[in-house]
Formats: C-alpha cells, structure tokens, sequence
C-alpha cells in the first residue's frame, strides 16, 4: 500500500510520486493544460470501418478517436455497422489517450469513478472487487447495491475501498454520482458534436481518491498554494492521517528522496538487485520479456541456494517495475531454474502476493516446463518510457530517446532551483534548439513569467551543437530592468 505522496510542482507540470517502503512506486506526470482522462464528449461518427469492427469519432481533438464494436453498443456482439451510423452524433468516454500515431480509444458506454464504486449509468450488472474476499463483507455490501440500483438504477462495481466505507458512505457516492450522470445527460440535450460534455476528473484528484486509506501517512509538495488545494480535499486536514506538508528542505523534494535517480532506473533495461543478481527488461511488438539473471555470481557454490534468493527479490522488484514502467499487455519471466515443486509454487505464491497491490487488472500464470512464467497486465496510462522520451529515428525504434517536452520541463525545473539563489540576477541558458522552441522561445510568455514572478531575468540562447537532452545553465550579473 502506498505510504507517501510526494509532488512536486513544476510551472506546466506537476510530477506525483507513489511511494512505499522509501521506493518510487508510481509516478504520474500532469501537465496542466492537459485534457483529463475519462472525459466524456457528445461526437460525431464519421467513419464506419466494417473489416476493423470499429468506428472512427470525431471528438473535437484533431485526430479522431476509434470505438470497437464491443464498447459501442449495449449488447456484446452486434456488429459495428449496426451498432453505429455514419453522420450520428453519439456521446462517448475516452478510454486511453492518444499514442503515437493512434488516436483516442473510445467507448459508448461510460464508466463514472467514485473512491469506492464505479457507476455504470447504462449498466445492470452489480460486480464486487475480486480483492473483497470477507464473506460478511460481500453480503453486506451486495445488499447495498441492490438497494442503489432499486433506487438509483444502473450498473454499480464495489471497488476495494468500498469494504471500509459504511453504507451510509456509500449512499452518499453513489447520489453524486449519479448527479454527475445527470449533469452529462442534460449538457448531452443541447450538444452540437463535437463538445466536451464532463471534464474528467483531475488527475491528481483521481490519485488522493484511490489512496486515500489508512497506509496513507503522508503527502508532501513543494508548492504553497497547491498545499492550500490539496487541504480542500475530502479527509484531508480533519487531524486524521494523512499528514500534509510543505517541502521547505535545502535539497529538492525529488533529489531528497533519491527519486530522480530511481525515475533514471526506471528506463534503463538492467535492474540490479541487492544479492548481485540483475533483471534484464526488453521490449518487443509481441510481448515484454523479463529474464533473472545471476550476474557475477555464475560460479557461486550453493546454486540452489542462491537461486532461491536471486528469484525471490526478482519477484518483488518485477512487481514493482510493472507498476512503475506502467508494463502491460504479455509479460514473459525467465527465472533462474529452480529445484522441486515447492520451490516454485513458494516462490509464484510470493509473486501473486506482490502483485495484489498493483491496481492494474493482472492474470498470473504458472511456470512452464521450460523454466518461463507467463502474466497479462492491463495498463492504466501510458508505459513511463513514452512519458518521458521518444522512439529514436536513428535506431529505428530499438531505442528510447527524451522528447523535447520533457527536456524543456526538466530544464524549467531547473531554472526555478536556480531562481532562488539568483534573484535580481540573469540566469544565461543554452539548450537545444527543439527545446528553446518548446519553450516559445527567448521571448516566450513562459520567460516573462519567471522574469515577473519570481524576479529573475532568463536569456534562452538555441544551441546546435547540444545534445537534446543537454543544457547549460549559469548564473550572471543583473543588468537592466525585468518585465
């Protein structure tokens, strides 16, 4: 369970740190200006692909987005040509984001997410989290939905959260959301495709909602008035935990946690574990394959031993990285071969146990003769790679390269470090030509900002011969007045 929440704020973007045990769990990174997931847009249908069984949606976003026959009609199996028509106007939820070249996944039936159940306003089904596994508890709250759904209607599914919510709790969700549904069907009455009709909920909002528990200790940022935010957050600041505090540390919030370092890991393809071992990630169109290596230990003495230890704390460290790469689809573990049944249904047993945390839908299975496990992990954002870089054109896509965006918002958090020490000074930048223009340039409404607001004049310089993730920064002598 998730201990911290750390967040630091950047000026187009706030990094949110997931953190147990003193490790990066999760990190989610929510530009400002972004649209917000699950959103929900009145569009327009203006392509029926019947060899695809899908559907292309204009959503108002520039590319159009692709609804499957299955998430188009309230009735699985109806082919997509009688689900949809061409010229419809047809009220849709974005389901994962546009990737590359693919536009938005969409869905015609849409989900609304509370804390501890999810409305599905054209549902009928009552489905209770697979992690509920108290028998008084499952009775208790099935009897609470069937309530609801006499009362309310619509489909309901009782998350994890719901088993420490008591029903007078639960009557109170399931009302404001179906509020919501309300409010998004009155909207949808005067709509004229393509217009977002429900905003989506703020991705930092949507975070403190699923976390929020007692693990919870703490939630630390390093920004004044997003503290004043956060505070107005339910259950939050009522004396209960979680604690919540400002980062007023000589080190970066990030630098003091040893986060930035473990945010680097998280793209390399080795991962070292303590005993010497190491796990290599690769990723292919088809699949990710993990192997568990033993590294320098090859010729140790006690190999079943070892091979024991190696496994295990590569066990614990996949269900990590999983998390924290934001893995999914099929994932291939070649452990180190081990010795006896026992050892191996111990040692699947430890992994099943790690991965119960996760809140990605997974599917372990067993190991195979030839030594390999075999897991499905449905992802929830984006993998972390895709994030934070690119593919590069040179290597023709064996490799990962950092986008001019992210770049420039690393250089930006480095800029406002170094405001501090040099206020009423100019701070001389060289970067990058992308990135310059990433940032509007020398002239850019972003660099006036910081000439304004935080008192320190900055003199964005494009240089061809840097690397795109490199830049310089140095402080000078102030000269002329800022704006």
């Amino acid at each position: 369970m998730i201990e911290e929440i750390l967040i630091n704020a950047g000026l187009r973007r706030h990094r949110i740190a997931l953190v147990q045990g003193g490790r990066l769990v999760e990190l989610h990174l929510a530009e400002r200006a972004a649209r917000l997931p699950e959103r929900v847009i009145m569009g327009r249908v203006t392509a029926v692909q019947g060899d695809l069984n899908a559907a292309f949606i204009d959503i108002g976003e520039g590319r159009s987005g692709l609804l499957p026959a299955r998430d188009a009609a309230v009735k699985r199996g109806t082919p997509i040509g009688r689900a949809v028509q061409e010229g419809q106007s047809l009220l849709v939820q974005v389901k994962r984001e546009a990737e590359g070249e693919k536009g938005a996944k969409l869905s015609a039936r849409p989900r609304l997410a509370g804390r501890a159940m999810v409305l599905l306003p054209q549902g009928q089904d009552i489905v209770l989290s697979g992690r509920i596994t108290d028998r008084t508890q499952q009775e208790r709250l099935l009897a609470v939905a069937k309530t609801t759904q006499t009362r309310l209607g619509g489909g309901l599914i009782l998350r994890r959260a719901a088993a420490a919510t008591d029903d007078a709790g639960l009557a109170r969700e399931a009302d404001g959301l179906w509020r919501r549904w309300q409010g998004i069907q009155t909207a949808a009455g005067s709509a004229r495709p393509p217009v977002l009709l429900d905003a989506g909920e703020d991705p930092l909002g949507a975070i403190l909602r699923e976390h929020m528990g007692p693990a919870l200790r703490r939630i630390r940022a390093d920004d004044g008035p997003l503290m004043a935010d956060l505070r107005q957050f339910p259950g939050i600041g009522d004396g209960k935990l979680p604690a919540i505090e400002i980062h007023d540390g000589t080190l970066p919030l990030f630098q003091e946690y040893d986060l930035e370092d473990q945010i680097e890991t998280a793209l390399a393809q080795q991962v070292a574990l303590p005993s010497g071992g190491r796990l290599i990630i690769e990723h292919t169109q088809a699949l990710t394959a993990i192997d568990v290596d033993s590294a320098r230990h090859a010729g140790a003495r006690d190999q079943v031993r070892l091979a024991r230890e190696i496994n295990t704390q590569a066990a614990r460290e996949i269900a990590r990285q999983l998390r924290l790469r934001e893995i999914g689809g099929r994932v291939v573990i070649d452990f180190i071969p081990m010795q006896g049944r026992g050892q191996v249904a111990a040692l699947l047993q430890r992994l099943q146990d790690w991965l119960a945390d996760d809140p990605a839908q997974l599917r372990l299975g067993r190991m195979s003769e030839m030594g390999l496990v075999e897991l499905t992990r449905r992802r929830r954002q984006p993998a972390l790679a895709l994030r934070l870089g690119e593919v590069c054109s040179l290597c023709q896509g064996s490799g990962l390269r950092p986008t001019a965006r992210a770049v420039a918002d690393n250089l930006l958090d480095r800029i406002l470090r170094e405001a501090v020490a040099a206020k009423g000074r100019t701070l001389a930048v060289r970067a990058a030509r992308a990135v310059v223009a990433d940032l509007g340039g020398g002239d850019g409404e972003i660099l006036a900002g910081l000439a304004r607001d935080r008192g320190v004049r900055v003199e964005l310089t494009a240089d061809d011969t840097l690397a795109l993730d490199a830049f310089e920064v140095t402080t000078g002598r102030y000269q002329g007045p800022l704006v």
